[in-house]
């Protein structure tokens, strides 16, 4: 991600519909799964820290980050998570069995991150039995020139292809489901429009967070937030990014 856009992500990450819908599908799915008080939970690829800082506030973990950016860390103590150091998902500077529970959100995309290697060593500092929760953007006909540019990603996915990239001895996917359903239209029909403007003419990649009014940003949210207790009863077949939930095998 460009260093400007970590500034950009802490204004917005707070009380933009987006990110607060997918802090509560995540804190959802980490109930539902026994992920409670005391757990030993990794963000990886946290980024500012406010999705590990959420959920050991709403669950009584024990959240800990890690993110290759020194521009992120500066946010890190502010948005409340005290245990992260920099350091690159390709090579967790954890030991083996060290956690509970790994999150990784919107990171399998990016550049400089090597899906198998960095899938592996997520299974790595699981304990057996812990449990791993990917989420990714989906459909690589939703990418836009800028915004991807902006966030240095370059891949999107369908749930086969996820479903062969998690493919394990070791780990047993339990869920694998499409997320942001109720407004996956209009999010296609923004980015194909965005996709057929290309990119601004100075140079410089910017995101698409964008300040909404008030109230548009409330029906979003509501639009979406029934999603989440779907979730276990069924998979979304659509939406603008996909939720994997893999079990590491106890043997």
């Amino acid at each position: 991600m460009e260093d400007y856009e970590y500034e950009t992500l802490h204004r917005f990450e707070q009380n933009y519909w987006w990110f607060r819908a997918l802090r509560a599908t995540i804190e959802t799915v980490l109930r539902r799964h026994g992920v409670g008080p005391g757990a030993r939970v990794l963000d990886a690829g946290c980024g500012t820290g406010a999705t590990a800082a959420f959920l050991s506030q709403k669950l009584g973990l024990k959240t800990y980050g890690v993110d290759i950016s020194p521009s992120a860390s500066k946010y890190w103590k502010g948005n409340g998570l005290h245990r992260a150091c920099i350091g690159t998902v390709n090579s967790i500077p954890f030991r083996d069995g060290s956690f509970d529970a790994v999150i990784a959100v919107d990171v399998l995309e990016c550049d400089g991150v090597d899906e198998q290697g960095t899938y592996a060593e997520m299974r790595r500092v699981l304990r057996r039995g812990g449990l791993l929760l990917l989420i990714v953007p989906a459909y690589k006909w939703l990418m836009s020139p800028e915004h991807h540019k902006a966030v240095h990603a370059s891949r999107r996915y369908t749930r086969p292809g996820l479903s062969n990239l998690l493919k394990t001895n070791s780990m047993e996917t339990i869920l694998m489901s499409h997320l942001f359903m109720s407004v996956f239209p209009a999010i296609a029909a923004y980015r194909l429009m965005r996709k057929t403007r290309g990119m601004r003419g100075n140079g410089h990649p910017h995101s698409e967070l964008k300040p909404l009014p008030g109230i548009i940003n409330r029906l979003l949210f509501k639009s979406i937030h029934w999603e989440r207790h779907l979730l276990g009863a069924m998979n979304l077949p659509v939406g603008s990014s996909i939720l994997a939930i893999a079990r590491k095998k106890e043997r």
